[in-house]
């Protein structure tokens, strides 16, 4: 197994309630950049999508469009007419997700030009480290009718229009299926805009991530992987930081603690021993890095767990309804028009 096959088998992904959005008669929806990734996918109709001050794209049904953090948005039929993101045309429409669940937001009137799944997502492969996090431009990416993405979204969708027992598992697994295929079809092309993905294309690099998230107990130190990648110290740090936007002490120090979490959740293991298991040579080293990383000690974090267990909280925190108008999202298809 390669180091992209094992990051992509546990990363996690956190969605955000969905808006749908509804474009109609020349209008603009407006999305104001935020801290979380945002990802549309276009239900129907084709449509131009204008991300911060530089990308300008057109789309069509079964697009999904992944944009980075902080950046606005405009979504239209035509913003051929438009002034660009941060305009104050009066026909801008905010369009946003809602704390409530989903929201069906409509602009202007008529039959709809655009239709818009839109929502925030979080996927990480570690617990502070980002699939998207040096993402600098959007990722578009259409795709032909008869890809099994389309069929993931439209489960998708219907699930989070009627919430019901393991609706918030079922979607996060839903999303990463979808974040995958797009993630595995930029692999197959080496798409450069995410570094970590054409990195790991690299063995020496690939070396050295896979046995730091396999094995990180048996790394003594940094020595050890700059060896496995068959390059320097200093030569393996600067591939690693571009690849990754990070030191690779950090990423071995956070899929050590990650490992640990997991071992306190699913174990009896006294803290010593996971600290042995995961390649910390003192407990209270352990203890002090555990605690910086999840805010509390690991005793206390596995009494937390089962206390959670105990009471089923956070089994499933169900996403809430909105308006009437949900009943549609079941019932949409992708739309050549």
């Amino acid at each position: 197994m390669t180091a992209v096959e094992t990051l992509l088998s546990v990363f996690d992904v956190r969605v955000e309630p969905f808006a749908i959005c509804d474009v109609r008669g020349g209008q603009r929806l407006h999305l104001e950049g935020t801290d979380h990734v945002t990802l549309h996918y276009a239900l129907g109709g084709s449509g131009v999508i204008a991300v911060g001050n530089n990308h300008r794209f057109s789309f069509a049904p079964g697009a999904v469009i992944i944009v980075p953090r902080g950046l606005t948005q405009e979504i239209g039929d035509n913003l051929g007419r438009a002034a660009g993101p941060g305009s104050n045309d009066r026909n801008d429409i905010p369009c946003r997700t809602l704390p409530e669940g989903m929201r069906w937001l409509r602009a202007g009137i008529g039959d709809p030009n655009v239709v818009m799944a839109c929502g925030r997502i979080q996927a990480t492969y570690g617990a502070e480290t980002g699939v998207f996090d040096l993402l600098r431009e959007p990722i578009v990416e259409q795709f032909p009718a008869a890809h099994p993405v389309h069929a993931v979204f439209q489960t998708l969708l219907t699930e989070l229009s009627e919430p019901r027992l393991g609706t918030k598992a079922l979607a996060e697994g839903l999303m990463k299926q979808c974040l995958i295929l797009v993630l595995r079809r930029l692999a197959e092309r080496q798409d450069p805009r995410l570094p970590w993905l054409t990195a790991l294309a690299d063995p020496r690099l690939d070396a050295a991530v896979q046995a730091i998230l396999s094995h990180p107990e048996h790394i003594r130190g940094i020595e050890d992987l700059a060896e496995l990648a068959g390059m320097c110290r200093s030569t393996f740090c600067a591939h690693f930081r571009q690849a990754f936007g990070r030191s690779p002490h950090g990423f071995l120090s956070e899929n050590r603690l990650r490992r640990a979490a997991r071992f306190l959740e699913t174990t009896e293991l006294p803290v010593k021993a996971i600290a042995n298991r995961t390649g910390y040579r003192s407990r209270s080293n352990f203890s002090r890095a555990f605690k910086a990383l999840y805010g509390i000690d690991p005793n206390a974090y596995r009494q937390k767990i089962s206390q959670m267990s105990n009471s089923g909280a956070g089994a499933d925190h169900l996403i809430q309804t909105g308006s009437a108008p949900l009943a549609r999202v079941s019932r949409l298809r992708l739309d050549s028009r």
